[in-house]
């Protein structure tokens, strides 16, 4: 796992080498064992951080140049199914000089194309091909978005890096305004959307896609999108089989692996599957507070399992302390707090591991989540006209006093608006126009899930709660795995995510909802399996989640912080607020009349950033 930095100029120009040994000082934490910068004589220039995972000799250093000295690579990732690759590649060529994915991902490029090479690969990756005899640069990320890939482009070039203060720093955007419309998607999810920028010119190239960039025009194709039709049940495999594959697969490395196992579902179905294989380390942190500490039911599960397990206490204090450093993790807009515990955890696994497996995805592809559940039971009321369902709404709370809300539902023109919702920081749709002067964008994603929405019978339960499948994975997720690959590789730690390999995401659709929701319960398939090798008793206990003190921290511990940072933020920013909006949010969350914890966080998050990531070079 690596950091990628480069530009592409539509003319000849000079590539300013220093700006990029810039970059690479400021991401050797995604990069620490080797740092090198490749360019050509007109156009193009490429920096490369290097994390080593797989052939850790130098044969395997980036940028990569084929042996014909055409085509050059710099490459974020791993890929999985690299003998399957070498095999395609036979006709094409018998030897390598390296045992590294990098190699045989540019020679696939080479010879199979980029369309092919996209479809075939199963890995994590975000990455730069170069071909010097067309002049063409393709830039592209895996499936899922688990690598990030930022892009600006102008009038004279692309600038892509693996963090986004490289694009805004650089002189093409160095001075570019805010796209306000994206700062206030970012306000009400709390983290920024792909396929978008808070500055602009700029953006997180979105996933499932590729970039081909030449003759002054740069055109995104996607390759790949998370489907809403169901695939065939009836052939189903089981699911222990695909799972036991998934995660054998994404074990192979030349460094030491483990797992993170917090003692829910899916990290822990993923750990048995991994400790299957080879006697790994699993990793997990606790805290002293009965009602959030899950540390005992890991402990339980590392011992069934016979893991070797490590187990870390933390302190608020210790997440305190955690402040600055969340904040130089994180080089876009991010405002999810839960990255605290995650960077506390990355460097407890690192002082031990290199790679680490996640359970994350899970909740998201078999409908895990609560919300997915309360879905299912506002489907009807979606199903009728927007007259009929207010009227429907009325009288069941007529009925029902302390029911569904009206007025939640009362304004959502349809379902997928509804489900949209409820991704957002919480209260930020009924209080984000008293804090913030512009309009709210919608994200990439959100425009394609709907058009699927449109083309659906609203009669058809099982396909509206796929789209609910479908929205998780392309809108919440994202916010998961950015928050995951930023924290862990802020410690240099790649982690990889077995849920998300194309088997796991091809069988996915072969499930609907009523193989997974059952009894008010989710992901019922993964439950059996994990009580199947435990016990009943330690898989359906009352998940409590790791909770921060959001709350607390912001009437008490760094009240005096939050409140200048935000009342007293540079008039560059406090331009797009309204003052007295922010007064009042304050006060009363300080004085405990409302809970406004999520969106106060964002606010100080985006002046925190602007702060430490903006205009550094």
């Amino acid at each position: 796992m690596c950091g990628i930095a480069g530009m592409y100029l539509f003319k000849k120009h000079d590539l300013g080498i220093d700006y990029f040994e810039w970059c690479l000082s400021t991401m050797k934490h995604r990069g620490p064992d080797s740092q090198t910068i490749w360019h050509n004589d007109q156009n193009y220039i490429t920096a490369f951080a290097r994390l080593s995972i797989r052939d850790l000799s130098q044969n395997g250093n980036q940028p990569m140049l084929s042996a014909c000295g055409n085509f050059c690579i710099s490459y974020n990732g791993e890929i999985y199914n690299t003998e399957a690759l070498k095999n395609l590649l036979r006709p094409f060529l018998s030897t390598f000089k390296s045992t590294s994915d990098t190699e045989l991902l540019l020679y696939a490029l080479i010879h199979l194309g980029v369309k092919e090479t996209l479809e075939t690969i199963d890995g994590i990756f975000a990455f730069a091909f170069y071909d010097s005899e067309k002049n063409r640069l393709i830039l592209a990320r895996d499936r899922m978005g688990v690598k990030p890939l930022y892009v600006g482009n102008t009038t004279e070039g692309i600038v892509f890096s693996s963090q986004y203060d490289h694009i805004i720093n650089h002189p093409f955007f160095k001075n570019e305004g805010f796209n306000e419309t994206v700062i206030g998607t970012y306000l009400y999810l709390g983290y920024m959307p792909e396929n978008s920028g808070v500055i602009q010119g700029t953006k997180l190239l979105p996933h499932g896609y590729f970039a081909s960039v030449e003759d002054g025009q740069i055109n995104l194709f996607n390759y790949y999108s998370y489907p809403v039709s169901p695939g065939n049940s009836s052939e189903r495999p089981e699911l222990d089989s695909v799972m036991k594959k998934a995660v054998s697969g994404q074990l192979i490395s030349d460094v030491p692996a483990g797992t993170f196992m917090s003692g829910g579902v899916d990290s822990t179905l993923v750990s048995y599957f991994a400790n299957q294989q080879s006697h790994l380390k699993s990793f997990t942190i606790g805290i002293k507070d009965d009602k959030l500490d899950e540390s005992n039911a890991a402990n339980e599960f590392a011992k069934l399992f016979e893991t070797d397990h490590h187990c870390k206490y933390i302190t608020s204090k210790d997440l305190l302390s955690l402040l600055k450093e969340n904040t130089m993790a994180f080089s876009e807009p991010f405002a999810d707090f839960s990255s605290l515990p995650l960077l506390y955890l990355s460097k407890y696994a690192k002082e031990n591991v290199t790679v680490a497996l996640s359970g994350d995805g899970g909740d998201e592809l078999f409908w895990g989540y609560l919300r997915n559940r309360n879905a299912l039971r506002m489907i009807p009321y979606y199903q009728k006209n927007t007259g009929n369902r207010r009227l429907k709404l009325l009288l069941n709370k007529i009925k029902n006093p302390k029911g569904i809300s009206v007025s939640r539902h009362w304004k959502h023109p349809d379902f997928a608006d509804y489900y949209y919702s409820t991704f957002s920081v919480t209260n930020a749709g009924d209080w984000l126009p008293n804090i913030f002067r512009s309009e709210v964008a919608a994200p990439f994603f959100l425009e394609e899930c709907k058009n699927k929405y449109e083309e659906m019978q609203l009669n058809d339960t099982c396909a509206l709660m796929n789209l609910v499948r479908k929205m998780e994975m392309d809108i919440h997720l994202q916010r998961i795995l950015l928050k995951v690959d930023r924290a862990a590789m802020f410690h240099s730690l790649e982690v990889r995510v077995p849920f998300l390999s194309n088997a796991m995401l091809g069988y996915s659709t072969e499930y609907d909802y009523t193989d997974c929701i059952k009894n008010d319960q989710g992901k019922m398939n993964l439950k059996k399996s994990l009580a199947e090798k435990s016990s009943d008793e330690l898989v359906m206990q009352p998940k409590k989640g790791f909770m921060i003190p959001i709350n607390q921290w912001l009437r008490k511990e760094i009240k005096n912080e939050v409140v200048e940072k935000i009342m007293d933020m540079p008039s560059h920013l406090g331009k797009m607020f309204y003052k007295e909006g922010l007064r009042k949010m304050l006060r009363e969350h300080i004085e405990d009349h409302k809970n406004w914890g999520w969106l106060i966080w964002a606010v100080y998050s985006f002046v925190m950033w602007d702060d430490v990531h903006r205009k550094k070079n």
